[in-house]
């Protein structure tokens, strides 16, 4: 078993950023709002894997982000499977951003499994789909090696995912990418990181706003409480948001945290991404 010391070296050294195109295969050619460098993480992650638990997907969309989790793993030489999980719904707005080239559906709220499934096709045999509300999912599946979450976009549906999957990681061994991490929009990913930082070591930043942790003790039902964020005041998320900029000093750029002060301050009380997103708009 590697020791911390050398996971924190082998992470700063990034090599995720070898992974080429061709490396990707198939995977490649499937729609994402990753940016390259995270694809390319993904696939690393998958590649390095121990076999020390499942893989899991929070936000597929079209299955960007499993495809290239799949790709990895298709290389590591053990048993593998990912499970996805969605509502597998899209509006015409992010169709049209993120599938160009699909033909354009006729209403929002679009079903996107059959374009899912054929995008993950090449791994078929080896993919979950959990299609519906996260927020009222439950796992039940065991130690989890790497957990990719780009769906906590509310602090309740962050701190349901922090209860339900958390508990799974396993201590010097399991990764948790927080996909969104440092979004001005959605704050509580910070608030709720350092209210866990006992137990998560930070490995790397991944542009544009992605936090690679390493699991390091197991997440107990206490510290889960002590971690919630929905219903934090906004003076203490903030006071949070701020620790969190302590936190990452060196890792993560500072300006990123002063964009989360400024949305609650401009948001008080809101705790949905979109909400944010929209009052920033208006």
């Amino acid at each position: 078993m590697r020791d911390v010391a050398e996971i924190v070296a082998e992470f700063a050294a990034r090599p995720w950023l070898a992974v080429t195109e061709a490396d990707l295969g198939p995977a490649a050619r499937v729609p994402t709002m990753l940016t390259a460098e995270e694809g390319q993480l993904y696939h690393w992650l998958g590649q390095r894997v121990q076999g020390d638990g499942a893989t899991v997907d929070l936000g597929a969309y079209a299955g960007g982000s499993a495809a290239r989790l799949l790709s990895g793993l298709e290389r590591s030489g053990r048993p593998f499977r990912v499970h996805s999980y969605d509502r597998f719904r899209s509006s015409r707005a992010f169709w049209a951003k993120f599938m160009p080239d699909e033909p354009l559906p006729g209403a929002d709220d679009a079903d996107l499994l059959p374009l899912v499934r054929r995008n993950l096709a090449p791994w078929e045999p080896h993919v979950a789909l959990h299609v519906g509300d996260i927020g009222q999912t439950r796992w039940t599946g065991g130690p989890i090696e790497i957990l990719a979450v780009d769906a906590a976009k509310g602090a309740v549906l962050a701190d349901h995912i922090a209860a339900e999957f958390f508990p799974a990681l396993v201590p010097g061994r399991s990764i948790l990418v927080q996909q969104d991490y440092l979004m001005a929009v959605q704050p509580w990913l910070c608030g709720q990181m350092v209210g866990l930082r006992d137990l998560f070591l930070p490995l790397a930043h991944v542009p544009k706003v992605g936090m690679v942790f390493l699991s390091l003790a197991p997440v107990t039902a206490v510290a889960l409480a002590q971690a919630r964020v929905a219903k934090l005041t906004d003076g203490k998320l903030m006071q949070r948001v701020r620790e969190a900029a302590a936190w990452h000093v060196g890792m993560a750029p500072r300006p990123r945290f002063r964009a989360m002060l400024d949305q609650i301050r401009a948001n008080p009380g809101v705790r949905l991404g979109w909400q944010m997103r929209q009052a920033a708009r208006g």
